[in-house]
């Protein structure tokens, strides 16, 4: 009886604790403040109850440090790859050891075993991949990250790594940040990043490749939570926009805010620094101005008497790049009647010109005209037209009236008759 009173003591402390039952806590846990209610609440159920909290007690008796994230990180640093692999894999055989042969399995609840299972072999798997990231990121004169001997890694798939069941295993969350990083690096030839912008693109845009849901969300926001002070403000706010669940989004915008609004306050500075004098010599009225690739000034007022398909994107932007072979090939399609009626019109909101003209000349996007509006999200077009998320498409008609302000995009197949239409043009 006073065993069932303490327990039930007990529970309302471990309920106000983080979800997490397999280490201290030793970093934010940004799962546990993302209002997936169902999936903690299932997580909490399982890690309360009497016979799992008996259990856990002795788990940790016998394994104290193992899920510790920082004490491991430190141990790595120590070690060299074959001695850790073969310590992780030891770990892994004996925690798998004790939970097989604990006296009172059978009075485990199956889900709760499946999650102590869970932890396990994803702790193989974190910790292994950490020993690639972790030890390039800390030895800066690095200019590769360390790769792993392939034989390590051959049973780790990634076209199956998704899996949203494994949300609450804490050892799968520390994982999937590292499998991003890790397996980018491996695409990248393992070549260390000088543009953080775009190291957090593309390990994005790998998230993007393998995994979807639940899944990406939290590691989406995980990649977001820990790098958005490194990265610019639109870089920023775009992947924040990918993020679908509104509890992660609002987490990060809180948690991200200090930084992107210093990035824009800077970015607006500039902007007043310049004046309104070039403006004004425009005789710009309601257009904002940009800047084409040989600094001159222009705005859409340049194109009057023509229909205008104006592409927003930044150099950072995956599904922007994905696109731009279904705009060459729109353009393609058009006879050379067409084409003297229709301009293409690529506007940047890169926050550095120079990885807008970089990567305008390395995606040869020459089926058109380029245009930058300084400032990035804080930039004028931006405020203009209401630009939440790139890539965004705007169509304008001869008379310089904006008929689409959120188009199609090229890849869709009404894109062309609608052009064609609003040229009048055979």
């Amino acid at each position: 009886m006073l065993k069932r009173i303490l327990l039930y003591l007990l529970i309302p402390v471990l309920s106000s604790a983080q979800t997490i039952g397999f280490s201290e806590g030793d970093s934010t846990d940004i799962f546990a403040q993302s209002g997936e209610t169902e999936l903690i609440s299932k997580l909490n159920g399982l890690m309360q109850a009497p016979e799992s909290q008996t259990f856990m007690a002795e788990f940790k008796k016998q394994f104290p440090e193992l899920f510790q994230k920082n004490t491991r990180y430190k141990q790595l640093m120590a070690t060299n790859v074959d001695d850790w692999e073969m310590s992780l894999y030891d770990e892994r055989k004996k925690q798998l050891g004790f939970l097989n042969n604990y006296p009172a399995k059978d009075k485990l609840l199956a889900d709760f075993q499946k999650l102590v299972e869970s932890n396990i072999r994803w702790n193989y798997w974190h910790l292994l991949l950490a020993y690639s990231i972790i030890r390039s990121n800390q030895d800066t004169k690095l200019a590769r990250v360390v790769s792993l001997p392939s034989v390590m890694i051959e049973d780790l798939d990634p076209q199956k790594i998704q899996d949203e069941s494994l949300l609450i295993s804490e050892s799968y969350r520390n994982f999937l940040p590292f499998f991003v990083t890790y397996f980018n690096s491996q695409e990248q030839k393992f070549v260390k990043y000088a543009d953080q912008v775009k190291a957090i693109s593309d390990k994005s845009n790998y998230a993007l490749k393998y995994l979807k849901g639940k899944v990406l969300d939290y590691t989406l926001s995980q990649l977001m939570y820990d790098n958005c002070g490194r990265i610019t403000a639109s870089a920023a706010k775009y992947w924040i926009s990918q993020v679908s669940a509104e509890g992660y989004r609002k987490l990060l915008i809180s948690h991200c805010q200090e930084t992107l609004n210093k990035k824009e306050e800077v970015a607006s500075k500039k902007k007043e620094e310049k004046g309104q004098s070039k403006k004004e010599l425009l005789n710009t009225g309601d257009y904002p101005v940009l800047t084409d690739m040989n600094g001159k000034q222009f705005n859409f007022a340049k194109y009057k008497g023509k229909v205008i398909y104006v592409d927003f994107w930044a150099s950072w932007c995956g599904p922007c790049r994905q696109e731009f072979p279904f705009s060459k090939k729109l353009h393609s399609s058009l006879s050379d009647k067409q084409k003297k009626n229709i301009v293409f019109l690529y506007i940047s909101i890169d926050d550095d010109p120079a990885n807008w003209k970089n990567a305008v000349e390395k995606l040869q996007l020459d089926n058109g005209d380029h245009g930058f509006s300084e400032g990035g999200w804080a930039s004028e077009v931006v405020k203009k037209y209401q630009i939440n998320g790139i890539p965004r498409y705007m169509i304008i008609d001869k008379n310089g009236t904006i008929v689409q302000p959120d188009a199609v995009r090229p890849s869709d197949p009404s894109t062309l008759n609608i052009l064609l239409k609003l040229i009048g043009v055979s």
